[in-house]
């Protein structure tokens, strides 16, 4: 039995959360990262000749774009299956997001701790944490400049 779930709107779908669900909470601003990358050792990217590196370049810029408009479109099926189904969606208000946010700061603590007694510096540690949430920001940004629209995130992106 589950009592809440913090899961992308695809799984609504996919996981038929949505025959049981009766609410689901847009928390758009404290979960459900989409990275999209691709990954190579770096060793073997550098061995790499130039003009290879290039195509590798470019097909996984290309890569990255295709992934994340196909995860937004299962996102909005899945929100829109939902929606058929009678769920209600509920939005996260700014002061209860920011209520959210304090609740895991123990948790992120946790984790700068765990990767320090794993041998990183605290300083790197926390850099990795600022560069994540500098490129949410950007991004976020980038897509409402764009106009490109999503089931979830800032008002100003949804449909």
């Amino acid at each position: 039995m589950l009592d809440g779930v913090n899961t992308p709107y695809e799984t609504l779908r996919t996981f038929r959360f949505a025959e049981v669900a009766k609410h689901v909470t847009t928390s758009w601003q404290v979960g459900n990262l989409y990275t999209f990358y691709v990954a190579m050792n770096k060793n073997s990217y550098q061995k790499l000749p130039p003009d290879i590196k290039a195509i590798f370049d470019q097909l996984c810029g290309e890569y990255k774009e295709r992934m994340a408009l196909m995860w937004n479109s299962i996102d909005f099926a899945g929100k829109n299956f939902a929606a058929q189904k009678g769920v209600e969606f509920i939005d996260l208000a700014p002061a209860e997001a920011e209520k959210w946010k304090q609740a895991t700061a123990p948790l992120i603590e946790d984790y700068v701790k765990t990767m320090v007694s794993s041998g990183y510096s605290e300083a790197e540690v926390r850099g990795w944490l600022k560069f994540l949430d500098e490129r949410i920001d950007y991004w976020t940004q980038k897509q409402v400049a764009l106009f490109i629209k999503s089931p979830t995130g800032p008002p100003e992106i949804r449909p």
